[in-house]
């Protein structure tokens, strides 16, 4: 059992910090269980010397011992599972800053079709690191927090990082030969990792945001957050609803990300209109003013670039117009469109 770790270690070697964890925690399971078993192994033969231990085993017999030693290690081991994952993570300990994913291999370029599949599985990584850094500067607004403030800028920079890794490996790989599909699909992920990488700009400019209402003390009135949880609320499931365009191709999920996005947009301008009222009134200061109006800028940009996401995939499935013929085709012809348009607009209603 011992020896069968070596093919999880070295599998290990160059990879991520918790696939080198998963490989540490296998070998300790079996040494601990081998270490624990084989002590009580012998000291039943030595103490007891049971006649069936000097008979020679049939093949039967060894594979049955080989199961019931798994078993019997997994009993012992289970209830220790969080002990395990404490020492390896104390072995091993998160590094000062994230890692880098992980990069993509140019031997694929031979074979676009995996190429491209490859260069999907990254875009899906970075879209989550846009979409978290999003909801953890939307968080940060209302409470502040410097390692999520941090965490926030540290997952910028990954997408940075991500963008230039993608672009660059999709330019080469559309200087070969391409089919009719994949040059589509490359084209569309030349799109997408802008807008992505867009998504986690804006969440470090709502982030400045809130730490310029931080430093300068700013007080928003309970209306006003009242209304940017709504705005939020909506920002989030347009959010969602692209990345469930882009990662499961659901092509419906794109289709609602239209009109939530004029919903928005919307609702954007009510809250601009909303806040100078109160601003007239005396309720909220002209410093909390301009915090409010770049906070709503980034969250309406955000919603732009879902749009434009859901747009990408919509293309990539037709084939036949471009993103913006499309969306205006779908939002003049379809009466889904304004059904949709109506149950958001009743969802994200101000009070």
């Amino acid at each position: 059992n011992i020896g069968t770790c070596i093919t999880a270690v070295l599998s290990s070697i160059g990879t991520t910090r918790n696939a080198k964890r998963a490989a540490l925690v296998h070998f300790a399971f079996n040494f601990m269980g081998a270490a624990v078993w084989l002590t009580v192994f012998w000291l039943v033969k030595t103490i007891f010397a049971p006649v069936f231990l000097a008979q020679a085993a049939s093949l039967i017999g060894i594979a049955v011992f080989h199961s019931v030693f798994n078993i019997l290690c997994t009993l012992l081991m289970l209830p220790f599972s969080q002990v395990l994952e404490h020492m390896v993570c104390r072995i091993l300990p998160d590094a000062k800053t994230t890692e880098k994913i992980q990069e993509l291999d140019e031997r694929l370029l031979g074979s676009p079709a995996l190429a491209l599949n490859q260069c999907r599985q990254v875009l899906g990584n970075m879209a989550e690191l846009s979409i978290h850094a999003f909801r953890d500067s939307t968080a940060c607004v209302l409470n502040y927090d410097k390692v999520i403030a941090d965490r926030i800028r540290e997952a910028e920079d990954n997408t940075d990082h991500l963008e230039d890794l993608i672009s660059t490996y999709l330019l080469k790989l559309t200087s070969r030969h391409l089919g009719d599909e994949e040059s589509v699909k490359a084209t569309e992920y030349l799109k997408l990792i802008g807008d992505y990488e867009r998504i986690a700009d804006h969440a470090v400019n709502i982030l400045e945001s809130a730490e310029e209402i931080v430093s300068k003390n700013v007080a928003f009135s309970e209306d006003a957050i009242d209304e940017y949880r709504t705005i939020c609320a909506a920002v989030t499931e347009i959010l969602n609803l692209s990345f469930s365009a882009f990662s499961e191709e659901d092509i419906e999920a794109a289709r609602k990300t239209e009109p939530l996005e004029e919903v928005i947009d919307m609702l954007k301008e009510d809250l601009r209109t909303r806040h100078f009222l109160r601003l007239q009134r005396g309720e909220c200061s002209v410093a909390a003013g301009f915090v409010w109006s770049d906070i709503l800028t980034n969250l309406e940009r955000v919603s732009d670039h879902c749009s434009n996401i859901s747009g990408c995939v919509l293309d990539s499935a037709g084939n036949t117009m471009n993103i913006h013929e499309k969306q205006r085709a779908f939002r003049n012809s379809d009466e889904e469109y304004r059904q949709q348009f109506n149950m958001f607009q009743k969802k994200y209603r101000l009070t």
